[in-house]
């Protein structure tokens, strides 16, 4: 194999602890690579007493931009310059540029989410759009299901979040939150739903038989349905979703896409969806 790397290389990589388990460096080396791009992308396994140490690297090595994955999404904000609205709004990131020493953070997995939404034909404007838990995900996807417009969304958590207010007052979609408990409510909700979205860990791997719908008469003809797992790539909603023959996706079209709004943040460039897709085992 031709050997591309030289002495204008230039660096870019994902924090986090652990990370070797990453589909990250796969995407965007393929993606520099397929667009002839002198850069390369690796992976930093960081513990937490030493996450100073590797900004510090950053800027010394003028590390070009990175992605940061759990448990960094929000402390990685404390070394940072400046913040887009999205990741202001979220108060978390997950990429961020290195500009001449100065360090803009962004959250795309919203961005990411939404994209894959268009690649299976399905909109957001004008939509009601449940959405089951309120952690860090499922905050940038509901930011950016505001962004597009969606008519309404609804939230079902076990807990309070008090984040949901402070959306609903800095951006013009409703944001209802509603305890999940209440499984009445949620069933009533999705008659006119057009998109159901499960952001929790219930059904991944290794527990997967987990499921926050208790039946499928939950699920009317017409309603979409995504699950964020990726693993296993069916879960148990999906299964029942394929079963009543509704329109679905896992959470691979996400992980792909929320690295396209990355690499397309530190580039100006659009990733080569194809060519990565191939490199990850993604195609249909």
């Amino acid at each position: 194999m031709k050997n591309t790397i030289t002495g204008y290389t230039g660096l870019y990589g994902i924090v986090a602890h652990p990370i070797k388990h990453s589909f990250s460096p796969m995407m965007h080396n393929t993606a520099f690579q397929t667009l002839g791009i002198n850069d390369v992308y690796l992976a930093f396994e960081v513990t937490d007493e030493h996450l100073g140490d590797f900004i510090t690297s950053v800027k010394t090595l003028n590390i070009k931009g990175f992605n940061v994955s759990m448990p960094y999404k929000l402390k990685i904000m404390d070394y940072l310059d400046e913040l887009t609205e999205e990741a202001k709004l979220c108060q978390a990131v997950n990429t961020v540029k290195n500009e001449n020493g100065r360090l803009i953070g962004h959250i795309s997995d919203g961005q990411g989410f939404i994209k894959a939404c268009f690649e299976k034909n399905w909109h957001i404007k004008d939509e009601k759009i449940v959405v089951l838990g309120a952690g860090g995900a499922a905050c940038a996807i509901i930011v950016s299901l505001a962004k597009e417009q969606a008519r309404e969304i609804v939230v079902y958590n076990r807990s309070d979040k008090p984040f949901i207010r402070e959306l609903n007052e800095k951006l013009s979609c409703p944001i209802v939150l509603k305890s999940l408990s209440n499984q009445e409510a949620l069933k009533n909700d999705l008659k006119d739903a057009y998109l159901l979205i499960q952001t929790t860990n219930v059904g991944m791997s290794p527990n997967v038989d987990g499921c926050l719908i208790e039946d499928d008469s939950y699920l009317h003809q017409g309603l979409k349905i995504a699950d964020i797992i990726y693993n296993p790539k069916k879960t148990k909603l999906l299964e029942m979703a394929k079963d009543k023959g509704l329109d679905y996706m896992n959470g691979e079209g996400m992980i792909l896409y929320q690295g396209a709004v990355s690499f397309e943040f530190w580039t100006g460039q659009a990733m080569p969806i194809l060519e990565v897709k191939k490199a990850l085992g993604m195609e249909e």
